[in-house]
């Protein structure tokens, strides 16, 4: 998961990460939020027939932020974790998918001692080496 935080400011610059904070401040989230360009893909950016429904990027990031306030709520209860696994549906060719979304909170960067959460997708980690 250090990679996240290790290459944040190359990635925001090539696009491979966003900075999201501002949707997630009126979903009640106050700690900086990035999302990796892949969940960002599958799951925010809206395809054609959502798009005639009126759904765009910042209301799709709304579902996405809904379930992760209740694991955050649900997790906190029971114990400390910096990685909590849920689920998140949105709209995809005209049905509903559930996808599974990693929240890891961390660092900013490797030299901030700013929090932060990344939201990615279980795709974005990279494979284990035997």
């Amino acid at each position: 998961m250090e990679r996240f935080f290790m290459e944040r400011e190359t990635d925001l610059e090539l696009e491979k990460q966003f900075e999201v904070s501002d949707v997630a401040r009126e979903s009640g989230l106050m700690i900086r939020i990035f999302v990796t360009s892949l969940l960002k893909k599958e799951l925010m950016v809206p395809d054609s027939e959502a798009s005639a429904r009126g759904e765009d990027e910042s209301t799709r990031l709304k579902e996405i932020l809904s379930p992760l306030v209740s694991s955050i709520r649900a997790t906190r209860k029971t114990k400390r974790t910096n990685i909590i696994n849920f689920s998140a549906s949105v709209t995809k060719d005209g049905k509903g998918r559930e996808f599974q979304v990693i929240s890891y909170l961390g660092p900013v960067t490797k030299d901030s001692e700013e929090a932060c959460i990344t939201l990615l997708l279980p795709e974005d980690l990279p494979e284990e080496t035997p």
